[in-house]
């Protein structure tokens, strides 16, 4: 070999030893450079946090059902993300009219030849051509493509309108149902204070009359564990009204800072729809019921511009040239112009049975689209009825809990009054408190699963609207 090439060789596997040795990281340095991305990530969402806090809104004060609706409407992302989509389906819709509209296309041209052909004087061509082309092609046939193209830009922005329907309702029951679960909370919240401030009097008095020698030790044992566990429900309440807050505030878009006080109320309205009656109007209404058959015409209209490949395409053009040489005299070396008209038929012979697999392809996502409406439209019958079915269940429980917690509320009127009169016990004191407190909760989480439901089935029937929401719960409950 010779000695040139023995050197070429050894600076290759040198520099091949140079680069593995550069290129070997041990864990050590790995889980630094990893531990240091993470550091970074996180500073970077820190500060992201901080951006997105000072760019929310920061509200105090009453906030009613209607205010909390018309704040996410404002601020919520994800529907200022899909009404995004209305705009998309616009510019398809823009676009589609290509299809009928003419295309003008404007070239230039410079071309240098090295040497030119001649006879004698007589030059053909010039060393340097220029050449300026404008050409204009309609479109006149295509097999039905172009009015389906047309036509799937039109469904295209249907089926966008139906989208953004569809996440106003969503929107909308998100945001009604943070707000009764807030409510539901609060009211909660004030059972267990109630419970605990008059758990502390009945100990105040037990620890009195053992003070007086009419009660042991274990009455005030009794008492104080009583008094512990209604503390603890209250703890456990009010934890829960910080945290359905902090989801209310996270739909509404506002900042989580915010110190507000809800001031509507839980209450109790009834409602009543038969099947057949909601099952019509759900399928009169329901977005997704008619992004489903949108979607079958519009796989009917791709299956149209599928098939359209078997017939010819027609395209009438107009051409005009301005070059030089005259493009109609090449021994003339000056500027001249030529133009022409025609109309132009391509009609593909053999594409390998590509059009054929598209056909099949088109056929089968359009029986898809035709079974996906059905199974749709059987799940809105099921939502419908187990709706239907669980307003009917919690109205029940509303009425049987009102009657529980009448019965409730005297049981303690009447423990009282005996215990102050040595006909009772203690201990059936704090049994009969226990009891009211639990009736009164049952109450409100029987009205709560009332309006939650009674908030369903209009959402499953696609009827839900920011009035129909606010005016269900006016009616106020006792």
């Amino acid at each position: 070999m010779p000695k040139y090439g023995q050197m070429k060789i050894g600076f290759v596997c040198c520099l091949a030893i140079v680069v593995l040795l550069i290129g070997c990281t041990s864990e050590e340095q790995f889980y630094q450079e990893l531990s240091t991305a993470r550091i970074e990530a996180y500073k970077q969402w820190k500060s992201q946090e901080e951006l997105a806090e000072r760019s929310q809104s920061h509200i105090t004060g009453e906030l009613f059902l209607d205010d909390s609706l018309k704040l996410a409407f404002l601020n919520n992302k994800t529907l200022q993300r899909l009404v995004q989509e209305k705009e998309i389906a616009r510019g398809e819709v823009v676009k589609s009219h290509s299809a009928i509209l003419p295309s003008v296309d404007l070239n230039a041209d410079y071309t240098r030849l090295d040497e030119v052909g001649s006879i004698g004087p007589i030059q053909f061509g010039d060393v340097d051509n220029y050449s300026v082309n404008l050409t204009v092609t309609q479109p006149v046939f295509a097999g039905g493509a172009i009015p389906a193209r047309l036509n799937t830009a039109k469904l295209a922005k249907l089926m966008s309108d139906q989208t953004v329907r569809a996440a106003v309702q969503q929107l909308i029951f998100e945001t009604a149902s943070g707000y009764y679960n807030v409510l539901l909370n609060q009211r909660l919240y004030e059972i267990s204070v109630d419970a605990v401030r008059s758990s502390q009097a009945n100990l105040d008095a037990v620890q009195q009359k053992k003070a007086a020698g009419v009660a042991s030790d274990f009455d005030v044992l009794r008492a104080q564990v009583d008094l512990s566990n209604f503390r603890a429900e209250e703890i456990r309440n009010r934890n829960a009204i910080s945290v359905s807050k902090v989801r209310l505030l996270r739909i509404m878009g506002v900042s989580q800072s915010s110190d507000v006080v809800l001031s509507d109320e839980l209450g109790y309205v009834p409602y009543s729809v038969s099947l057949d009656k909601a099952v019509q109007t759900a399928y009169q209404n329901r977005p997704d019921l008619y992004q489903g058959q949108i979607g079958i015409k519009s796989q009917e209209e791709a299956l149209k511009i599928a098939q359209s490949r078997y017939w010819p395409t027609v395209s009438g053009f107009y051409m005009n040239e301005w070059a030089k040489p005259d493009p109609k005299n090449s021994t003339l070396i000056e500027w001249g112009r030529a133009w022409r008209y025609g109309v132009v038929a391509t009609l593909p012979v053999f594409d390998g049975l590509d059009r054929e697999g598209g056909i099949i392809q088109e056929r089968a996502r359009l029986r898809q689209a035709q079974i996906a409406l059905v199974e749709t439209e059987e799940t809105v019958l099921s939502e419908l009825t187990a709706a239907i079915l669980s307003i009917e269940d919690a109205a029940e429980f509303v009425d049987s809990q009102r009657l529980n917690l009448q019965r409730a509320e005297e049981g303690l009127r009447l423990a009282e009054v005996g215990f102050r009169e040595g006909i009772n016990t203690q201990v059936e004191v704090l049994d009969a408190r226990a009891a009211l407190t639990r009736a009164s909760s049952l109450y409100y989480q029987a009205i709560h699963a009332h309006t939650i439901s009674t908030l369903t089935l209009r959402y499953v029937m696609g009827t839900l609207s920011t009035s129909e929401v606010v005016l269900s719960n006016v009616p106020k409950d006792p």
